[in-house]
């Protein structure tokens, strides 16, 4: 049984990373990874152009901004692969699931080796559970010697293989992702609150100190660290990590339930 609050960590983390995908597939556009060739200078520079604009927009929020700009870039190239996938996802966030998963489909039928788009697709094939699918579109990504970071897609393989409910899967894809990346934020955090769920608190405090010592806080890793200063029966530490919650993000979801910290420190 998960520790107190740890079943809302793994929620949350696993939303956490997933939202990497955006940000990978935006520095996809940008470092143009695309292999498929462009049908003329002028149409493929407008197609870039508004690719590059579209996936701004997306990262800000402003998906209907970044919907006319992705519908652009087709019009211009309707073959490029990164266009499908960055639209893909502006249509998941805006719930158009059939229109996401065509575009989607697209992408990985026109340049079936793109890991920008592989990682992509695996994400929104692991919210949908469809986790062999989703394993499969990761490893592509992450086996691909074009991807610049392979520890996301492993770290996104290990998070829907412990969402599926294999924990031993999900702990080899995170040591993947480190092996890649010591210093990885995500598989640092995603390891701690793997091993502190399992009861390996020892393990998971080394985790998580290697995680603060190398990225910013974050709320999850902050209430990561209470739960488990309470664990070890160190309650002023674990104040403290409420105190810097309360202080550096006060209008996140983890304080949603305020008396919990009190409560929780005290017993």
């Amino acid at each position: 049984m998960l520790p107190q609050g740890l079943g809302r960590i793994f929620r949350q983390s696993a939303g956490g990373i997933f939202g990497l995908a955006g940000l990978l597939l935006c520095q996809g556009c940008v470092n143009s990874i695309t292999s498929g060739a462009l049908p003329a200078a002028s149409d493929g520079d407008a197609a870039v152009a508004n690719l590059n604009l579209g996936a701004a927009y997306f990262r800000e929020g402003r998906l209907q901004l970044a919907l006319e700009r992705l519908d652009r870039a087709l019009e211009h190239d309707p073959r490029l692969a990164e266009a499908h996938s960055t639209i893909a996802m502006v249509y998941d966030q805006l719930g158009e699931t059939g229109e996401a998963l065509n575009h989607y489909r697209r992408a990985i039928r026109l340049e079936p080796d793109n890991p920008v788009a592989a990682n992509s697709y695996g994400v929104f094939l692991c919210r949908r559970e469809q986790w062999d699918e989703a394993e499969l579109q990761f490893m592509r990504a992450a086996r691909n010697p074009r991807y610049p970071t392979p520890e996301a897609a492993f770290t996104n393989a290990g998070i829907c293989a412990r969402n599926a409910g294999d924990s031993i899967k999900a702990e080899q894809y995170f040591r993947q992702a480190l092996a890649r990346n010591p210093a990885y934020p995500d598989g640092l955090f995603n390891m701690a609150a793997l091993a502190f769920g399992s009861g390996d608190a020892e393990s998971a405090q080394a985790f998580l100190q290697r995680h603060m010592d190398s990225a910013p806080d974050n709320p999850q890793l902050i209430l990561l660290c209470f739960q488990m200063e309470t664990h070890f029966g160190n309650i002023a530490d674990a104040q403290r990590c409420a105190s810097r919650l309360r202080e550096q993000f006060p209008d996140t979801a983890e304080l949603a339930q305020p008396d919990r910290f009190e409560h929780d420190g005290e017993r």
